[in-house]
């Protein structure tokens, strides 16, 4: 892709100007600045956005940790969509699409930064290989090979899916208790 033609194009994607409510001090936008804010630091505390040229290859790593066990199950590509709509990614298209057959490292190689914390990337790829309800061992052998790529260790990784699943079960003890008849809607 010409290079020229993609600065282009993210420009008029993410730049807001001038004194728009959604500027991002930054010069970026991604969706509605507010709410992203809003999310990010509730989540995890985060007090601006993160950058976000690497977008694709993340979700494309995601999609390819999901489908770790040789099949990307429809929740777990309709978790990785409904994320990127959450958050107004500019890749949500690519996410309903993206078939998931890439080399990995090819991938992250494509990628010209992966954040300050690729911890999180661990993290999202776990949650959407569990959107089945299973994070089955090809699915975790994926997730540890996306982890030794970006320079997360093994203990790491294995604390971050012991608080995936404390996560889980918080979730549903929630909802148990704010809804004992079922969720209404």
């Amino acid at each position: 892709m010409n290079t020229d033609y993609k600065r282009t194009r993210y420009r008029s994607i993410f730049f807001v100007g001038g004194n728009s409510p959604d500027a991002n001090p930054n010069g970026r936008r991604l969706g509605n600045y507010r709410y992203f804010r809003w999310i990010i630091n509730e989540l995890y505390g985060m007090k601006t956005i993160p950058a976000i040229e690497d977008v694709e290859a993340v979700m494309k790593a995601v999609l390819i940790c999901a489908k770790g066990d040789g099949v990307l199950a429809p929740e777990e590509r309709d978790w990785v969509v409904g994320r990127a709509a959450a958050y107004h990614n500019p890749k949500y298209e690519l996410a309903k699409t993206y078939e998931a057959n890439e080399d990995l490292l090819d991938i992250l190689n494509q990628a010209s930064t992966i954040g300050s914390d690729p911890r999180v990337i661990i993290y999202i790829a776990i949650q959407a290989c569990a959107a089945d309800g299973e994070y089955n061992s090809g699915e975790q052998a994926a997730v540890r090979k996306l982890a030794k790529y970006i320079g997360i260790e093994e203990d790491v990784v294995t604390q971050i899916e012991e608080l995936y699943t404390e996560e889980a079960k918080i979730r549903e003890k929630r909802i148990a208790l704010l809804f004992p008849n079922g969720a209404p809607y």
